[in-house]
């Protein structure tokens, strides 16, 4: 039996698959009040997303459908604080009652976000930044928190609690609900005993247990204090702290951690984490300091799969060794511009390396080139980011690397690189990447060198350079020598006009079976294997 018109299922789906195209998703409004019912949940489930875009008409419209949504006491605090900056060109209807209950539809709540909105709203008032922030948003945040049920993502500080707009906010009486909550960042600025803003760290620790990621950034420079440099910004307190333990222990299966500008009580957050080993697969340490920390709660993380460290520093060789009794198989770790001994990174890499399949280092050592050669037998993807002078003597021990794939960002010293890179690099590497810094000038003489001296194996090569005359022929000659084993090759403005001989060696370069993609998008390919 044919159906005479769509399930109220289909329409849904249809829908859904719009979600992320506002523009047709008005004009779904206007098709019939069902479409309009079913179309709503979808418009506002993220509707402060992509804040700088210059849409005037979109972020007037969201800000007044919000203040549609206020009740009296919160249009009375937003009418008091314009009359205070004597602003009277903003129309406020109260008796105007909207169609739906739209803040309750929110489900990527991001504080940055909405105030950017807010701002972009009130860019003609002439409010100072400290009022705008102290008096004015305060009063949004408020409205839409007391009418959120279905927040999945949510995005926020701390220091939003503080302003007077919350002083007799009731997060157990309002209508906030955080139980479908995935997705928690909360940054804490090291004055956190606030009454709301414990009672909202004790709602998250009761109600959100069913986290995927979460996200924890201490101790950044306070909003406040950027207004208020009196302001002192003292250590977070027990209280928080232990509200902090609860809501990571309390989780059913978080997956991924991240750890901003931690400086104390990293022993507790990692015995914290044990309470996720069955589940945690993915932790970030950014600007954490490891000094008298144990890994041994860390090392009983057994299905963890993804560790970064980033700006991190106190880390000792002695507490390294630990973690050659690691009970997890890592397939990839990352060391992002960590402060600490340079014989940290070849020890983790010694303990760990085994399992490894992406690996990303910076500022080469004889010690940890020779270390990945030694110890990474499976690894596929080496990432490399050399950002000042280094002994590139060890580029000998390249000749035992196991990897398929190199990425590599140079800002000095390209020269010697290139030569040692071209008569040391393994043939079993078969895709390479090069962003070589735009400060280097004769970027393109190096890369000739390179392929004139490099084995012939390269299905692709990837470079941050433009379509040029010289450089096509460079690359068709090493096609030719190579017996066409290059398939892909990534440059960067293909959309440049080209004349005519450009022209025709680019189509004798296609024609050989090589496919021309944008730098950006295969760098982007290159990130994420």
């Amino acid at each position: 039996m044919t159906l005479s018109y769509l399930t109220d299922d289909c329409f849904y789906y249809i829908l859904q698959y719009l979600q992320n195209d506002d523009s047709t998703l008005f004009n779904c409004l206007l098709v019939n009040r069902f479409w309009c019912k079913t179309t709503i949940p979808f418009l506002y489930a993220n509707p402060f997303a992509n804040p700088f875009v210059k849409i005037s008409k979109k972020n007037h419209l969201i800000i007044s459908t919000i203040i549609f949504c206020f009740n009296k006491a919160e249009i009375l605090q937003l009418k008091e604080q314009l009359e205070v900056n004597q602003i009277n060109n903003i129309n406020i209807d109260e008796e105007h009652k909207p169609l739906f209950e739209y803040p309750k539809y929110l489900e990527n709540y991001n504080d940055f976000g909405i105030n950017s909105t807010i701002r972009r709203y009130c860019s003609g008032l002439s409010i100072s930044h400290s009022k705008m922030y102290n008096e004015i948003i305060p009063i949004f945040h408020k409205s839409i928190l007391r009418q959120s049920r279905n927040i999945k993502k949510l995005d926020i500080s701390l220091d939003l609690f503080y302003g007077k707009s919350f002083k007799n906010f009731n997060v157990q009486n309002s209508n906030l609900n955080l139980i479908k909550l995935n997705s928690l960042s909360i940054r804490l600025n090291g004055t956190t005993n606030n009454e709301v803003g414990q009672e909202f760290l004790r709602n998250i620790a009761d109600v959100s247990l069913n986290l995927r990621q979460l996200i924890i950034n201490l101790n950044q420079r306070s909003r406040r204090l950027l207004i208020n440099p009196t302001t002192s910004n003292n250590l977070i307190d027990k209280t928080t702290w232990k509200k902090l333990y609860k809501i990571i222990q309390g989780q059913n299966k978080l997956k991924i951690f991240k750890l901003w500008n931690c400086s104390s009580s990293l022993n507790n957050i990692l015995s914290s984490l044990e309470f996720q080993k069955h589940s945690l697969v993915h932790i970030e340490f950014n600007n954490t300091n490891f000094v008298n920390v144990s890994l041994k709660s860390f090392n009983n993380l057994y299905n963890l799969e993804c560790l970064i460290f980033e700006y991190c520093e106190g880390l000792l060789l002695n507490q390294c060794e630990i973690l050659n009794f690691a009970s997890f198989k890592l397939k990839e770790i990352s060391f992002i511009r960590d402060k600490w001994n340079i014989d940290i990174t070849p020890s983790i890499i010694k303990y760990l390396g085994e399992p490894l399949q992406r690996l990303s280092v910076e500022n080469l050592t004889i010690p940890l080139i020779e270390n990945i050669s030694l110890y990474c037998p499976n690894l596929i993807l080496l990432k490399i980011g050399i950002y000042s002078h280094i002994d590139f003597s060890g580029l000998a021990f390249f000749k035992d690397l196991r990897a398929k794939m190199l990425n590599i960002t140079i800002f000095y010293d390209i020269d010697k690189f290139f030569r040692k890179l071209a008569n040391n690099v393994p043939i079993n590497v078969s895709k390479i990447s090069f962003y070589v810094g735009s400060c280097i000038s004769n970027k393109f003489s190096k890369f000739k060198e390179f392929l004139e001296n490099c084995h012939n194996n390269f299905e692709m090569i990837n470079l941050n350079h433009i379509i040029e005359l010289e450089f096509l022929k460079i690359v068709l000659n090493y096609i030719e020598r190579s017996n066409n084993n290059l398939k892909t090759l990534g440059m960067v403005n293909l959309d440049k006009e080209l004349n005519d001989e450009e022209l025709k060696l680019l189509n004798q370069i296609k024609d050989k079976g090589v496919k021309i993609v944008e730098f950006n998008i295969i760098h982007y390919i290159y990130k994420g294997v």
